[in-house]
């Protein structure tokens, strides 16, 4: 009886595996579906070396390089299933072929938006932005958002941003930037670019020159009274569902830069089958049939299970599903050096912001890191 080890480190969807696991098992009773949980990739790595090494491996994040060549190539797999590739989100299947083969199908997907309240924009009596809004557009929104008391102390800021080397890497995208080149061998001529110094600096600009964003760990006397911002950046794990229901948010995608390029980054992880799989035709069979026949509450990749769960003309959700077309690689998923400097890069971006650091010559700087 042939045991197919299913491996992951997505511990808050074990339901839907268990489910799969129990369909798969009913209609081919010949076959003993494992359920294992790791606690990160280097236990699965782990185990991926020992004796029983897992057939499919679940992974938070995605193995762009298939490095270590721990998966086999899906390309001929995904072919021969009808219909199944054109299901795809065109540009999710792009960016996981990058490296030429398929090593694992995406997981976990999600790129940023903006989210806005209603309410805020009904009281200032301003129209909700609009999809095709630019950079300068948000800035005056947020500006006319913002709120001071008598003595002049902010009590609501216009804009939420998330202060993180990927959470403003889109903008940098958008403008034309990037932190590492495409093959992930360099940061040089990539991080400390003409686009991605102009993106950082506008950055920088929206908390020191505007003020319509928090300074972080900015210490003020209203700090804890302080009003939600109206405009929220924010990934689809962070939307408020009580919000959402009850019609008092909208989204829009991320405003135009300098560089008009319409793209955004996304986070993913990815489900593939092990080299060392002595049954890799049946391996595919569970991950196609807990991917795709099965329906998980994780957001979906293909455009099928959008549709049947509403949420291809949702006015919310949808605007998340059409980022997918055109999402890039992160450097977090382009380069290990770079990931693993994520704290030092942070640290720099912190000290921009704090107006203690010069933004080109830190981008410059950012070339060490990569």
């Amino acid at each position: 009886m042939p045991e197919i080890r299913f491996m992951t480190e997505i511990s808050y969807n074990a339901g839907s595996v268990l489910a799969a696991k129990q369909s798969f098992e009913r209609a081919h009773p010949d076959v003993t579906i494992v359920y294992q949980q790791a606690s990160d990739f280097h236990e699965m790595l782990t185990a991926y070396q020992s004796e029983e090494p897992p057939d499919l491996i679940e992974t938070g994040g995605f193995q762009v390089s298939n490095s270590g060549g721990i998966f086999i190539d899906l390309n001929p797999y995904l072919a021969a299933a009808d219909g199944l590739e054109e299901d795809l989100y065109a540009g999710l299947l792009r960016i996981t072929r990058s490296s030429g083969m398929l090593p694992s199908l995406p997981v976990e997907v999600s790129s940023p938006l903006i989210i806005y309240s209603k309410a805020c924009f009904d009281e200032a009596g301003l129209a909700y932005p609009a999809d095709d809004w630019s950079w300068d557009d948000m800035i005056r929104i947020a500006s006319r958002l913002t709120e001071r008391d008598e003595s002049g102390a902010v009590t609501r800021y216009g804009l939420q941003l998330g202060v993180d080397v990927e959470w403003l890497e889109p903008f940098v995208m958008r403008n034309g930037g990037a932190y590492i080149s495409p093959d992930g061998a360099t940061a040089r001529g990539y991080a400390d670019s003409p686009a991605t110094i102009e993106a950082f600096q506008m950055i920088v600009d929206a908390f020191r020159l505007h003020r319509v964003v928090q300074i972080p760990n900015e210490s003020s006397s209203n700090e804890q009274s302080l009003a939600a911002p109206p405009l929220r950046f924010s990934f689809s794990w962070n939307v408020n569902h009580d919000e959402l229901h009850q019609g008092k948010i909208g989204a829009v995608p991320l405003p135009q830069m300098p560089g008009k390029v319409q793209t955004n980054m996304v986070y993913m992880g990815g489900a593939g089958v092990t080299a060392k799989s002595k049954n890799p035709d049946i391996a595919w069979a569970f991950l196609k049939h807990y991917l795709y026949e099965c329906h998980s509450w994780m957001p979906p990749i293909f455009k099928s299970h959008a549709a049947q769960r509403c949420l291809s003309e949702h006015p919310v959700w949808s605007k998340y599903l059409q980022q997918l077309e055109h999402v890039q690689l992160s450097g977090y998923y382009l380069n290990k050096k770079w990931n693993a400097s994520r704290q030092l890069v942070n640290e720099d971006i912190f000290r921009m912001i704090d107006g203690v650091a010069d933004v080109a010559q830190t981008l410059r700087s950012w070339a060490r890191f990569a």
